[in-house]
């Protein structure tokens, strides 16, 4: 993990995706030696900040898949085995993907049709947290095994490992936009997470016809089916060499071009802080607008004898809604940073691209003389305070909107 640590650090990555393989286990019930590995790997990620995107997988031989297999109840044996571990470390977990099942724990057809696909998918569903959102590989496998009219509908999210910028078979929804997985996969993730994957740099040759992947047609699948994360260790500069996300750097941007692709962005994006206008590459536009990319537009306010009535309007300029984000607040702050009064903020999570929220907050100005300043904090279930996409001061999870008088 060091390693890969150092290696993005320049990137500065908030996800790592974490592969559990339980190979040694595909006979037998995990043991505290297994509980005691993860557990060590989990304290390294909250050293570096890290959240995973996690899977679990026992066939890491594609080669020879079946002598790695388990059978169905073993898997659901150790999903239960695994429920009160995976609860404690909620608050480290963004994503659960499905895996278990397949080579990599990517569900490949063969292994799908040896195991009992609907009796693991539901056994993970029952035993971890229902705020957690579990990720599968291939949309028929929500359709099949999970009840549209059910709870777990809007827990089961996506997660693409072939993307190629061009549609293709091995996508989540397969390779037609025009059809009823693909467009159900555009509606469905408006409000799930949705994470990708390029295909390894090294397979360009065999895979894209020896080209680079387009930048503009990743952003567009981006955007079409809300991804929310990207790995950066596909298709960037893995072996010493450099890959698409590398050529990405040195592809420049335009509000024309974003605009000629249908893709959202915020016009001050393009200026500095002093209003000089900036160039800005392909891989700094994705690195931005991948998930959401939360600023406040304007802010307004009235008052009376009694009360002063603030309107907050945030607009989403990103790929994706914050889906992750469990908790948002506008709050009025006194001199040392206590918090005076404070207004839940319910549907945030729901904000899709290029839509505004007005946030409206009446509030008595008896409150409003003890604060001394307005601000708004919205965070995940790391519980760590994120920033938006505005020139404004940001410290210790709050955005600071006014200096109040």
């Amino acid at each position: 993990m060091q390693n890969a640590v150092a290696t993005f650090a320049a990137d500065n990555p908030r996800l790592a995706q974490v592969y559990f393989y339980l190979t040694d286990y595909k006979n037998k019930p995990l043991d505290q030696t297994a509980f005691n590995n993860m557990d060590q790997y989990f304290q390294k990620l909250k050293q570096y900040h890290l959240q995973a995107v996690l899977r679990f997988a026992y066939i890491w031989d594609d080669a020879h898949p079946k002598s790695q297999e388990p059978t169905t109840e073993q898997v659901v044996a150790h999903i239960k085995q695994l429920a009160p571990w995976i609860a404690q470390h909620r608050d480290q977990i963004a994503n659960l993907q499905a895996g278990f099942i397949g080579a990599w724990g990517e569900w490949d057809s063969g292994a799908r049709s040896r195991m009992n696909e609907k009796e693991i998918l539901q056994a993970m569903l029952a035993n971890t947290p229902k705020d957690l959102f579990i990720q599968v590989r291939y949309y028929n496998i929500k359709s099949r095994n999970v009840d549209p009219q059910s709870s777990d509908w809007q827990r089961v999210g996506f997660h693409d490992d072939y993307l190629i910028g061009r549609p293709h078979v091995w996508n989540t929804a397969g390779a037609d936009p025009n059809s009823a997985e693909w467009q159900a996969m555009a509606k469905q993730s408006q409000s799930v997470p949705v994470d990708g994957e390029m295909i390894w740099g090294s397979a360009n040759a065999s895979d894209n016809n020896g080209q680079l992947i387009s930048a503009p047609l990743i952003a567009q699948r981006l955007a079409a089916h809300h991804f929310t994360s990207l790995s950066i260790a596909h298709n960037y500069k893995e072996d010493g060499k450099d890959y698409s996300l590398s050529a990405w750097k040195r592809q420049l941007v335009t509000p024309a071009l974003l605009d000629q692709y249908k893709l959202p962005y915020q016009k001050l994006w393009f200026k500095d802080a002093n209003d000089n206008e900036v160039s800005r590459s392909w891989y700094e536009y994705i690195r931005d607008y991948l998930g959401y990319r939360l600023a406040v537009k304007d802010i307004s306010y009235q008052n009376d004898e009694q009360n002063i009535d603030y309107q907050v309007n945030l607009t989403n300029y990103g790929l994706a809604a914050p889906v992750l984000i469990n908790k948002a607040e506008l709050v009025l702050l006194d001199a040392a940073k206590n918090v005076v009064a404070a207004k839940d903020v319910t549907d945030i999570a729901h904000l899709q691209p290029l839509q505004t929220l007005p946030i409206k907050w009446q509030v008595d100005k008896a409150l409003v003389s003890q604060a001394k300043y307005l601000a708004f904090k919205f965070t995940g279930y790391s519980n760590t305070g994120n920033r938006l996409a505005n020139n404004i001061n940001f410290a210790d999870g709050y955005n600071y909107l006014l200096t109040l008088n």
